[in-house]
């Protein structure tokens, strides 16, 4: 075989090699005019390749077929430069340029080498896009619900609230029950807020508050000369003050007897009569009671009206202690944190193990008892709070090796790094983030970890 025939095998196996390339191969001279580019380009291009033989790249840039430019920027800067590269047809391509030199170390040529990366693009904004939509989903999930400042994460009170955005609607006689401090005030003032009586007025009267013999006189007024002491012209009560308002009667188990008959009669007539007077007075009010007795039980026991309960049973809300939704605690904890700061002109902080002592104890008083311990560290603590500045006392879990296994004492550990990460963070993305883990599991650990905690409380 003659040299010129291997010459000729030679070439036109180069030729295969180039036109089979899965990238695209785009050849220029030193001036940046095409010279030769393989049938990969027409793909990427939506163009012949023979239609892009002796154009200029700065022309084939103008026209959109390419941009940036990347034979340019080698021409330019005379050493190997890769960039991202989009198409006039729509396509994405990594494109890796080289010079070429001369024996006399002039530049000859330019290649390109570029990649096809649209599906790959079109697969990553579709990961952006779910992951965005699940950061949305997770933020729903996981950030505290808040109507009117009442803030929880708990599902029982998020059920609560839902009741409370449907009876805030309609004019139904309300129940509140509850222990002291679980926001009792607060929820009536939500409903009053989202009522359409919001522009008139809310009165409260705590009935635990006032003598026996004074209550009536507050609730319904009385007349000019009823007894001993009283006003010229007389007083009109609470329950006509709030005429096309809300009335909230707080501790409404501490009422007598007479007092609930009296009250029974405006649930019934929507009329009243103040003490000593001879005509009724049409009120339109709305009535919302709250209590932490067990209304039910004083029934039984003939300390209050049977009528009067169902009365005011029409919609009951019962309000949750914090020892049985902990979920709520560390949110609220934050709400206050921030109020405090604000009112203050502080930047308290709390220590992770100041977090974890607030989700463990018992609180007996509630969110009034988070709310002063809160607010009494932002006074006298410094700028971190830890656990010698906190007003209650908190003793950590001891682990005892000698009654535990191996396996429960590394539960043991684990459960308290991952709740006082949780603490931290309040985030169950950021938490298994920072303890290397997927969010699924740290999701996972962390509902079990709070849901044994709530158990361990409830059964104490």
């Amino acid at each position: 075989m003659n040299n010129q025939k291997q010459l000729e095998l030679i070439n036109a196996e180069l030729n295969d090699i180039f036109e089979s390339s899965f990238d695209e191969i785009f050849v220029t001279d030193q001036h940046g005019k095409v010279v030769r580019v393989n049938a990969t380009c027409e793909r990427n291009y939506n163009v012949t390749a023979n239609s892009l033989i002796g154009m200029h790249v700065k022309e084939l840039e103008q026209k959109g077929i390419f941009y940036p430019s990347s034979t340019l920027q080698v021409i330019k800067h005379l050493k190997p430069i890769e960039l991202f590269q989009k198409t006039g047809s729509g396509r994405y391509l990594h494109v890796r340029a080289r010079p070429v030199f001369n024996e006399e170390g002039q530049l000859k040529n330019v290649i390109s080498y570029s990649r096809d990366l649209t599906e790959i693009m079109q697969l990553r904004k579709k990961v952006e896009d779910m992951e965005e939509q699940l950061e949305t989903y997770k933020k729903e999930l996981y950030e505290p619900f808040e109507i009117d400042g009442f803030i929880c994460k708990s599902e029982h009170m998020k059920r609560v609230l839902s009741t409370v955005q449907k009876v805030a609607k309609v004019n139904s006689t309300v129940l509140i029950l509850g222990e002291t401090g679980v926001g009792k005030s607060r929820l009536v003032k939500t409903i009053h807020q989202l009522s359409s009586r919001k522009a008139h007025v809310l009165n409260e009267i705590n009935c635990a508050a006032l003598p026996d013999q004074l209550i009536e006189s507050e609730l319904f007024g009385y007349e000019e000369g009823t007894f001993t002491g009283a006003l010229r012209g007389g007083k009109k009560g609470l329950i006509e003050l709030s005429h096309q308002g809300t009335l909230f009667l707080d501790e409404v188990g501490e009422l007598s007897l007479s007092a609930q008959g009296k009250l029974l009669h405006v649930l019934q007539e929507k009329k009243i009569r103040p003490v000593g007077g001879k005509v009724p007075i049409s009120v339109d009010i709305r009535i919302i009671a709250a209590t932490n007795k067990n209304l039910e039980e004083m029934v039984e026991k003939g300390e209050f009206r049977r009528d009067l309960f169902y009365r005011l049973n029409v919609i009951p809300i019962h309000i949750p202690p914090l020892r049985e939704r902990k979920e709520d605690i560390l949110p609220i904890v934050y709400h206050f944190l921030d109020h405090f700061n604000h009112l203050y002109a502080r930047t308290v902080h709390f220590s992770p193990q100041v977090l974890q002592a607030f989700l463990e104890n018992e609180w007996k008083g509630n969110i009034r008892e988070i709310e002063n311990a809160v607010e009494r560290l932002v006074v006298t603590a410094d700028e971190v709070v830890t656990l010698k500045d906190l007003p209650f006392s908190y003793k950590r879990n001891v682990i005892n090796h000698e009654e535990q296994t191996l396996q429960a004492i590394l539960e043991e550990v684990e459960k308290k790094v991952v709740l006082e990460v949780f603490a931290a963070y309040q985030s169950t993305y950021k938490a298994a983030k920072a303890l290397g883990i997927s969010q699924s599991t740290a999701a996972r650990k962390i509902r079990r970890y709070l849901a044994s905690d709530a158990e361990i409380n409830i059964m104490q």
